[in-house]
C-alpha cells in the first residue's frame, strides 16, 4: 500500500480537486473503476505529471476524460486484437478505460482484470507496442516518479512533479 507521503513526495499536496463522485456517470457504462485510482485523480485533479503524462478527469476543461475517450476509442478499437488485445470502451462495454495520454500520442487504460482487479495498460503508439503493469496507478506513477521503475517512452522521472490544470 502507498502511503499518503509518497504521493506528496513525487507530486505535492493533493488539491482537492473533486470528489471521487465525479466518476458516477463512468461507472454507470464502466462499472466500478479503481478506488485508489480515483482517490488519486481527485486529489490531485487533471494535470501533467513529468511534463510528459496528462492525467485525464471526467469533470476537467482541459484534459477532459469523456472527450478523450470519445476521440481516442474509435482508433484504438481498430488496432483490437491485433495489437491492442482488449475491446476499447465504449465501443465496447465493459472495455478497458483510457485514463492519461502522453505527449506523444500514447494512451493508458484500466484494463479488468480477474474478480474485479485492474492493470494499467499502456499503447506505445510510436513504436506500435502494448504493455501491461500489474500495479494500481498510484504506485506506477510514483515508482516512476522516484525512478525505481524505468519504462522507455515514459520518461516521468525526468523531468517528476505534478502539474494540475483547470
Amino acid at each position: 500500500m502507498l502511503a499518503a507521503s509518497d504521493l506528496e513526495a513525487c507530486f505535492g499536496a493533493p488539491r482537492g480537486y473533486s470528489t471521487v463522485d465525479a466518476w458516477e456517470e463512468m461507472e454507470a457504462s464502466t462499472g466500478p473503476l479503481p478506488m485508489d485510482y480515483k482517490e488519486f485523480v481527485a486529489g490531485f485533479g487533471p494535470g501533467t505529471i513529468g511534463r510528459f503524462l496528462h492525467v485525464l478527469h471526467p469533470q476537467s476543461a482541459t484534459l477532459d476524460m469523456f472527450e478523450t475517450i470519445e476521440r481516442m476509442a474509435p482508433l484504438c478499437q481498430e488496432l483490437v486484437p491485433d495489437t491492442i488485445p482488449h475491446p476499447v470502451f465504449p465501443q465496447n462495454d465493459g472495455g478497458m478505460v483510457q485514463w492519461a495520454s502522453t505527449a506523444e500520442g500514447d494512451a493508458c487504460f484500466l484494463v479488468h482484470g480477474t474478480e474485479g482487479t485492474w492493470r494499467i495498460g499502456v499503447w506505445f503508439r510510436q513504436w506500435a507496442q502494448w504493455e501491461e503493469y500489474e500495479e494500481s496507478v498510484p504506485v506506477w506513477l510514483v515508482r516512476q516518479a522516484e525512478g525505481r521503475l524505468t519504462i522507455p517512452g515514459l520518461p516521468l522521472h525526468t523531468h517528476g512533479g505534478f502539474v494540475p490544470v483547470d
